[in-house]
This record gives C-alpha cells, sequence and structure tokens, in this order.
C-alpha cells in the first residue's frame, strides 16, 4: 500500500530483478550482517574505499580534514557528497562520522546489482501487451489526437543498444554514471531488454512493440558489464534523469536495504513532478526490498501469462501493483528480440504505461498519475495481498480522461 510503506533503516544489498552475477572478490567489498526491526540478518556489499556523506551548511571542507577524507564527487544537485577515506575502512570513518555534530548522516556506497529472473513480427508473442489491453488503449488515445512523442521514459540500468532498429529513432541524449560519459551504451543486455517493453517503436515492420511505442527513451547507465553499480552512480543518474526532462524514471534493480540518500533523490524526482517506477524484486520474499519500498516510488510485482503471482516475484501488502514479467519478449543487445523474465520486466511496463498516462493528460500531477495507474488496476489473484491494487490496465487507466 503506498502509504503505508516503512522507512526501516536495514542496510542490505541491492539486486537486479532477475540474473544473479558474480559479486566481486573480498578483496574489493566488504561484508557484514545487521539486524533490524526483528528482521532476519541480510547480508550486504559496499564498496571499502568511500561512503556518502551529508554535513551541514559550510562544514564540508572542515570535516574532510579533520578525518583526512577526499572528496570524489558531489551527488546531483543534492547536499550529498561521495567521500574516500585513506585506509579502506569506509564503514568505520562512517560509523565515527555519525557522532560527530557537523555531520547530517554517513552512509556506506552499496553495490547494487540488476533484477532479472501492430504489424510487427513479433507482436503476437508479446503477451504482456494483450493482458494490459494496450490496443484498446492506443485506440483511446489516437481517437483524442493524443500527442506522445514529448513523453519520455529514463532507463536507469546497463545503458541501451543505441543502435537496435526498434530503439535508435526513439533515443535522446542520456548519461554514463559508470564511467562517468555521455555514451550510455549497453554492455550488458538487460536495459535494452527494460527499454524495449517500455517504448519500443511500433507499427514499422521491424520486430516488436513497447507499451509506450512513441515515448522518448532516456538511456541512463548506473550498472556495469556484470549488472552491478554503486548507490553512489545510481543516485547521480537519478538526479541526472530529473534535471534532463524525463517524465518517468525506471529503476530496475531491488533489496533490502534503507538510505536516507536514496529517499532524497526520489523525493527530488517527487517534487519536480517526475514518477519513479521500480521492480519489487525477485526473491519470492514478503520482505521489503528497496528501491521499489521507498515512499514516493511505484513498486511493480510479476504476474504470468494465466495473471498468477510469479514464484520468484517479492510479494506483500507493501507493493502497489503488479503487472506481467514472466517469459517477456523484447529487444536484444546487438538486434533482435529475446525473452527474460523479472519484476524489471514487469516494471517497465508500468513505465511506459505511466507516460502513456502522462500524453494523454499532459497537467497531471504525480498524485493524480499515481492514482489513475491504482484506480485502473484488475482485481486478478494476489490482489490486495500480493500486491495492494492489482495488475495493472492500461484501457482502464486511460478511460477516465475521455
Amino acid at each position: 500500500m503506498a502509504d503505508a510503506k516503512r522507512t526501516a533503516k536495514l542496510f542490505a544489498v541491492l539486486v537486479l530483478a532477475g540474473v544473479l552475477l558474480p559479486a566481486h572478490s573480498a578483496a574489493e567489498l566488504q561484508s557484514q550482517f545487521l539486524i533490524h526491526d526483528g528482521e532476519e540478518p541480510v547480508e550486504q556489499e559496499v564498496h571499502p574505499d568511500r561512503f556518502l556523506l551529508k554535513v551541514r551548511a559550510d562544514k564540508t571542507h572542515k570535516v574532510l580534514a579533520k578525518y583526512g577524507l577526499t572528496l570524489k564527487k558531489k551527488i546531483g544537485r543534492s547536499d550529498w557528497k561521495l567521500v574516500a577515506v585513506p585506509d579502506g575502512e569506509a564503514l568505520v570513518y562512517a560509523a565515527k562520522l555519525t557522532k560527530d555534530r557537523d555531520v547530517l548522516a554517513a552512509e556506506p556506497d552499496y553495490v547494487m546489482r540488476m533484477s532479472e529472473a501492430p504489424n510487427d513480427p513479433s507482436y503476437d508473442s508479446q503477451y504482456h501487451l494483450q493482458s494490459l489491453q494496450l490496443e484498446r488503449a492506443w485506440g483511446l488515445r489516437k481517437s483524442a489526437g493524443q500527442d506522445v512523442t514529448a513523453q519520455t521514459v529514463a532507463i536507469l540500468d546497463t545503458g541501451v543498444d543505441l543502435l537496435h532498429p526498434d530503439l535508435a529513432a526513439q533515443i535522446v541524449s542520456g548519461y554514463d554514471a559508470v564511467n562517468d560519459d555521455w555514451q550510455a551504451d549497453d554492455d550488458q543486455g538487460h536495459g535494452t531488454h527494460c527499454a524495449g517493453i517500455a517504448a519500443a517503436i511500433g507499427n514499422n515492420g521491424v520486430l516488436g512493440t513497447g507499451v509506450n511505442p512513441q515515448a522518448k527513451i532516456m538511456p541512463v547507465k548506473v550498472l556495469d558489464a556484470h549488472g552491478q553499480g554503486y548507490t553512489s552512480d545510481i543516485l547521480d543518474g537519478m538526479y541526472f534523469a530529473v534535471d534532463a526532462g524525463a517524465d518517468v524514471l525506471n529503476l530496475a534493480f531491488d533489496g533490502g536495504g534503507y538510505q536516507l540518500a536514496f529517499q532524497d533523490a526520489v523525493n527530488y524526482a517527487w517534487s519536480s513532478d517526475r514518477l519513479v517506477v521500480a521492480a519489487a524484486g525477485n526473491r519470492s520474499s514478503y520482505q521489503y526490498a528497496y528501491p521499489a519500498a521507498y515512499s514516493n516510488v511505484i513498486s511493480v510485482a510479476s504476474t504470468d501469462g494465466s495473471d498468477a503471482l510469479s514464484y520468484f516475484s517479492n510479494r506483500g501488502t507493501w507493493v502497489d501493483l503488479a503487472a506481467p514479467g514472466a517469459s517477456i519478449y523484447s529487444t536484444r543487445r546487438g538486434g533482435g528480440m529475446t525473452t527474460m523474465s523479472g519484476t524489471s520486466m514487469a516494471a517497465a511496463e508500468v513505465a511506459g504505461l505511466a507516460t502513456l498516462i502522462r500524453a494523454a493528460y499532459p497537467d497531471a500531477s504525480n498524485e493524480e498519475l499515481r492514482d489513475r495507474l491504482f484506480s485502473g488496476a484488475e482485481q486478478v489473484a494476489g490482489a490486495g495481498s500480493s500486491f495492494w491494487y492489482g495488475r495493472v490496465n492500461a484501457y482502464n487507466s486511460l478511460q477516465p480522461f475521455y
């Protein structure tokens, strides 16, 4: 339930909703177990040499000098900084600084990983488009003469295949937060698949179709070739996407750790009237997972072709919506199409639908857009228990606008 999402500070590794990939070596990462709110200990991995820091106004240089820290970068327009420690004990330093009255917060730089478990030739293989009643929804939009080209979905992921024939014409300028450059190309494949689900070109006789086939795609690379990244890079990518004008941000990674720095980034997006959609996670668990469980985030579980909850999907009343996420056929890195499963796929559908709704109602606030998604959802099996509002339905969510 959206207003029931808690902010328990349970720190844990964030993992992409799908394929689990090898972690870095022990020499590169630190792990520990933290217990909070009576839940089981959850292993988490952090960067050993740096952490996120927020200090009182005009106290940055004083704090850095006092503890021998090095400023690595500023996180977007926020008050958060990424700082390096001299001897590889980031957690020790972060704990020490929280006792300093000039320090507002000090948090680890967590490891995050991806979550994966028309006349187009592959359209018939895309069952999720029929489940969402998208043909009827597209018909409503066309009859009203709606222009959806101005809507942009930011895919915060492993990047996007910039030359894919079903994506290239939709892509706008993006950002690579991992390598700190502007070429957000995909070197893994997960981001390309999610981008196609949300906004692959439709009715072009090439391959498949996205939920909003006329929306623009903003590739924001926050995960590397192993599907792995850090909180600091993801936050950098979120601030970029908001400032660059993305209408909806899609986050296809999951985990169990609350961070004030992450909630600040979500709140920045929300206050800028940008909607954030996130995968609920693929652990088949009722435990809260982040970033999906943050306040002001639309959390999405996965269903299959029979509208049953996917066996791998996280679930619970903290999850807002469900969407098809099992065996989803979409764009493949290097060209063509492929099938993937995961709450990442389900979240990408909701992100695409959110841009479609916003195109139909461009003056809608985030609250109104969210309410349209919730009120249009179908009461399939699991609604109210495994996910709160139901499985999304594009036709229902668009219909009230006309």
